[in-house]
């Protein structure tokens, strides 16, 4: 009886790990900004007038990454 309790509790703590792995890498904490981004680098590769709002972002292709 007292495996079961301890099979259950591996099985408990491995099923919470793996959401708190899943949080942490695939969400997006600033996606408005990285759309902005993606939306300025493709209309400036197609050689489109950019709107104000997009204009005030840096220029992500010359600074370093951010981290």
């Amino acid at each position: 009886m007292i495996s079961n309790f301890y099979v259950f509790l591996i099985s408990l703590s491995l099923v919470v790990a793996s959401i708190l792995v899943y949080l942490i890498n695939f969400k997006d904490f600033k996606s408005e900004k990285n759309n902005k981004k993606l939306l300025k680098n493709l209309l400036e590769g197609f050689d489109l007038e950019l709107p104000d709002e997009l204009k005030q972002l840096e220029n992500t292709s010359t600074d370093p990454q951010e981290f």
